[in-house]
């Protein structure tokens, strides 16, 4: 989620990415998961995610600049003002091991976004609270979820540690990679909601006839369908990623750089 120096978009790097996110495919086809399953995938790749970039935030070198922005995280806007601590030195603390340093003055609003960010995965959780409760007792369902979020971190430590984009990246940045995929999401999850309800009961009483004969249920073909989103998100954010100058949907999942 974090864009590269020099462009790469070979698929190889995708690999291990899409290889993850075709897991619960096997769980759809074989251990008859439904849309509650998947929520319960997805509630905890995207809240480990949000963990591991608020993490990765500590460490951005850069100082914040919130002029010339199309995305704002919560407390921050045009019309904000910075902390006087962004006009000053910066004093990072020293950690041991192989990482760089931390940079206290990117706590609060690592902090703050941590608040929103657990708002608004507060409310996935309510919404299908019951099917999320369920299939966390799956083995087969928590194993899966580590796949994804054992994948997620590895892209995170590659793109963000080990190619040092620490040192070409503010704090703001990291922040809004994962704030851009919960507005994304919690705007898919209301849109869907509202044509759902629309559509429904129309679209079930004309198809679910047709869908029994070949063998699968609608609500296997609205998991399927998930999961071939999620993939289409994942492969616009490795383009945002990796591509210099990417066009259509990875435009949202890049981050604003007022540098540039």
């Amino acid at each position: 989620m974090l864009s590269n120096q020099e462009a790469n978009t070979s698929p190889v790097l995708f690999l291990p990415t899409l290889v993850a996110n075709l897991l619960p495919f096997f769980g759809i086809l074989l251990l008859d998961w439904r849309v509650g399953e998947l929520l319960a995938v997805y509630w905890l790749e995207i809240g480990t995610a949000l963990l591991g970039y608020s993490v990765a935030a500590l460490f951005a070198q850069l100082p914040i600049v919130l002029d010339g922005r199309s995305f704002y995280l919560p407390g921050t806007g045009p019309d904000v003002e910075r902390h006087e601590k962004w006009e000053r030195e910066p004093d990072p603390v020293e950690v041991p091991g192989p990482l760089p340093p931390i940079y206290p003055r990117n706590v609060r609003l690592v902090l703050r976004s941590l608040i929103a960010g657990g708002f608004i995965l507060g409310f996935f959780f309510w919404l299908a609270s019951p099917g999320i409760l369920t299939a966390l007792r799956s083995p087969s369902l928590a194993l899966t979820a580590v796949g994804m979020i054992l994948s997620d971190w590895y892209r995170l430590y590659r793109e963000f540690f080990r190619e040092k984009q620490y040192e070409e990246m503010s704090a703001y940045m990291v922040l809004e990679i994962p704030g851009r995929f919960l507005v994304f999401a919690a705007s898919y999850v209301v849109l869907l909601s509202t044509v759902g309800m629309l559509t429904l009961a129309s679209f079930l009483m004309i198809t679910q006839t047709e869908f029994a004969r070949l063998g699968f249920e609608f609500e296997q073909l609205v998991a399927g369908a998930m999961v071939l989103g999620k993939i289409a998100v994942e492969w616009s954010q490795f383009r945002a990623e990796n591509e210099e100058d990417p066009t259509g949907f990875a435009t949202w999942f890049r981050p604003d750089n007022p540098r540039e």
